[in-house]
């Protein structure tokens, strides 16, 4: 029955979106994402997918196993005469193996939420107030689908708070243990955007305290608390340059939100720069660095990770990327684990910028790992010793995939 119920909820929604949208004779916002595609490994079966154990993610050119889409729905369901608006948005999520023409997946409600625009006056009249569950204000690295910060799920918050030289937001994320409802904890985060520091340039300054709000008898949870510097230098090379770093204690030692098996002692350092090129010519790119040293239960690592992607195009359509990516983890109480992966992918896209899309990519992955890695891997995923390549340190994989957003 709450499969049967899930399945029906998207449409339900843009029944009940339509017929507000109806009565006040506006429209429907439509958007959203997806990828897809198939391939096969070098050594036969399904396509194989390169990520390292201990990194928090991998180059994401030809290394996407799995079919994975995103839903938008939303509109503006009422409009003040004083210029206040509210608007109502959802997003639906799916992901699937990429197996036959029919795989069943549970649609997951990744955002559901209102938000009210010009609120007030003086400070207030360009603020916005929500409640609800949300994608709050991530910051991601494109290439590795890598969200360093990410405070994201159900909450409320006001934001775009005018201080003169800095926008104010405050949002408060609840985070709760799906099996025992006696844990949870709420982060409460405090972010000043838009402070002018040099040319093209702008900070961001966020503070993130978790409170636990355990009830009695339940397992303890850890306060802490994540404090992100992020500078992002527009205007460079006709794109942008974003170097972020974060210090993180606690239950908010994490790219965001709480996590409710941390300890007092868990700490965390991370450096975060990706650099997006879109020149006037053929070239296009982006490339990122990542360094990471994290204590979790006793326990320290550090995590190293450089890798560039740089497109060219042949014609407004037609173009080449190619993706070139390592990454290292040095566990405390082990050897350094490596590995390289490089994906030679010709594009046919929805015109020359780094960002156009759709586009259908053809792709060979090539990736090669040390004994460390192997051993560290997940029992039969591509690096481990029981996975297609077996014994072998490096593998390739090839196919084809298509993504879009809109």
């Amino acid at each position: 029955m709450k499969r049967h119920l899930l399945k029906a909820l998207p449409a339900a929604l843009v029944m009940a979106l339509s017929a507000t949208a109806a009565q006040a004779a506006l429209p429907i916002d439509f958007g959203g994402y997806l990828r897809s595609g198939f391939g096969t490994s070098g050594e036969g079966g399904k396509e194989s997918c390169f990520g390292l154990a201990g990194a928090s993610s991998k180059y994401r050119l030809g290394n996407e196993c799995e079919t994975y889409g995103e839903l938008k729905f939303g509109g503006e369901a009422f409009k003040a005469a004083n210029g206040t608006t509210f608007r109502i948005n959802t997003l639906v999520a799916f992901a699937v193996n990429q197996n036959q023409d029919w795989e069943q997946s549970d649609p997951s409600w990744r955002e559901i939420n209102v938000v009210a625009d010009k609120i007030g006056t003086g400070i207030l009249a360009d603020a916005r107030a929500w409640v609800g569950k949300r994608y709050y204000d991530r910051q991601d690295v494109h290439i590795t689908d890598y969200y360093f910060w990410n405070n994201s799920g159900p909450g409320a918050g006001l934001e775009n708070i005018d201080l003169g030289p800095a926008k104010l937001a405050y949002a408060i994320i609840r985070t709760a243990d799906e099996k025992d409802s006696k844990r949870m904890a709420l982060s409460h985060d405090f972010r000043f955007s838009g402070i002018k520091v040099n040319p093209d340039g702008e900070l961001t300054v966020g503070l993130q305290y978790n409170q636990k709000r355990n009830a009695a008898g339940a397992e303890p949870i850890a306060s802490g608390h994540l404090l992100t510097f992020m500078h992002t230098q527009g205007n460079l090379l006709g794109g942008y340059n974003k170097v972020a770093l974060q210090f993180g204690k606690g239950s908010a030692a994490n790219t965001g939100g709480a996590t409710l098996g941390a300890t007092s002692n868990d700490k965390l350092t991370r450096l975060t720069e990706q650099l997006m090129m879109q020149p006037k010519g053929a070239w296009s790119g982006m490339a990122t660095l990542v360094y990471e040293d994290k204590q979790t239960a006793g326990i320290s690592s550090k995590w190293t990770s450089l890798g560039a992607r740089p497109v060219y195009n042949f014609t407004d359509n037609y173009s080449l990327a190619v993706e070139l990516g390592h990454d290292r983890v040095k566990p405390e109480d082990g050897e350094t684990r490596q590995l390289t992966k490089l994906t030679i992918a010709p594009q046919l896209a929805a015109g020359p910028s780094f960002w156009s899309r759709p586009v259908l990519r053809a792709f060979y992955t090539y990736a090669k790992w040390n004994k460390a890695a192997q051993a560290a891997a997940v029992a039969d995923t591509a690096l481990s010793s029981t996975g297609v390549f077996g014994g072998k340190t490096n593998g390739s994989s090839m196919g084809f995939q298509v993504e879009s957003w809109w």
